[in-house]
């Protein structure tokens, strides 16, 4: 008698979630018994196609292999982008040191974003120190307001997304109303220069505008800035 004969002796019902729960807590029924369920998966197979117990397993260890290959793929390119990334900011804080001339080197700032990472675009607003009075006037604002948002910016010490409610409480509107995807920088080691305003060039935030490079930015921008301060 086999034990599928024995089955339909059994007077006990079972039900489908208890069988998946013991096979779950017993996963060596089905390593020792791959047989038996060969046997029953072939009865359900019309003839001349039919698949066994076997088959479908490999099939399963195949597609956790395509996605353990995937996830792989994924760290190995992050691990990539990660390392570009530092090259670029090592390379940014070596040039950054060299310039003489604040103009020259908001200029050159500007220029290394643009063609370093496209996909973001930088804006500065300064408090008026005396080192910064020869500076363009496009880098300060008449809004006393923002006096307000570069010390509250630079006392949290981190990037954040302008919201409606931060546009509203520093009158920003005819700033950035008309903006979508904003991030506000802290500029300053020591004590608050200023603030930079990041604004993403398309909807998606791609791995080279994450906050932790915003950081870094914003402080290697800082260390350069603050040698212009005549304290």
């Amino acid at each position: 008698m086999t034990l599928r004969d024995k089955s339909k002796e059994t007077k006990k019902q079972i039900s489908e979630e208890e069988v998946l729960h013991y096979l779950a807590e017993n996963p060596d029924v089905i390593k020792n018994n791959i047989d038996l369920f060969n046997q029953i998966f072939s009865l359900k197979q019309k003839n001349g196609n039919i698949i066994s117990f076997e088959d479908i397993r490999i099939q399963s260890l195949i597609k956790e292999n395509i996605k353990i290959k995937k996830k792989i793929k994924e760290i190995i390119d992050s691990a990539s982008n990660n390392k570009k990334i530092q090259e670029k900011l090592s390379k940014f804080s070596n040039e950054v040191i060299s310039f003489r001339k604040l103009e020259d080197l908001l200029n050159y700032i500007e220029q290394f974003i643009e063609k370093e990472f496209p996909s973001i675009k930088i804006e500065f607003n300064f408090i008026k120190f005396s080192g910064f009075s020869d500076l363009n006037s496009q880098y300060f604002s008449s809004n006393s307001d923002l006096i307000d948002l570069i010390n509250n910016t630079f006392i949290e010490k981190k990037p954040f997304f302008i919201t409606e409610k931060t546009i509203k409480k520093y009158s920003l509107k005819k700033y950035f109303g008309h903006k979508k995807s904003i991030v506000i920088c802290p500029l300053g080691i020591e004590y608050p220069i200023g603030i930079a305003f990041v604004e993403y060039k398309s909807e998606m935030m791609g791995l080279d505008v994450q906050f932790d490079l915003l950081n870094s930015l914003a402080e290697t921008i800082s260390y350069s800035l603050e040698q212009y301060i005549q304290k």
